[in-house]
């Protein structure tokens, strides 16, 4: 499910690590943040990345330049993202960095869909692309 936490657009999601069948969180979703700013595919927490055992795949470093010219090192590996409200499953680089406090789903995983953020009515769909 997709919606807006104020005027923030958020979608459900679930995050995976392939190699080991672990996924976040164990039985629901997740909030993710729906951030067109962020180039990435996903971010999430330190304490996610470690939950899902991300920490011992050889992540890869990463540097990230913020909307205010600060530049920061991010770590990442491949691994999943389900949209479950949509049925539909994307595999791209998730990555973390210190002081991360949300999940965020980057303009990198927004690619594969056609989105509409309707803010006059509290709407937002999200359908993969044909």
């Amino acid at each position: 499910m997709s919606f807006f936490l104020n005027y923030t657009p958020t979608v459900q999601v679930v995050v995976e690590n392939a190699f080991s069948s672990e996924r976040y969180p164990v039985n629901e979703t997740v909030v993710a943040v729906i951030d067109t700013g962020y180039e990435g595919f996903l971010a999430v927490p330190i304490d996610v990345f470690h939950r899902l055992g991300f920490n011992e795949l050889q992540p890869v470093d990463r540097t990230l330049v913020l909307a205010n010219g600060s530049v920061l090192t991010s770590k990442g590996v491949y691994a999943a993202v389900k949209l479950p409200h949509i049925s539909f499953k994307l595999d791209g680089f998730i990555e973390t960095y210190d002081g991360l406090d949300e999940i965020i789903l980057g303009v990198e995983a927004l690619s594969r869909f056609k989105s509409t953020f309707d803010y006059c009515s509290q709407r937002i769909t999200i359908q993969p692309c044909p």
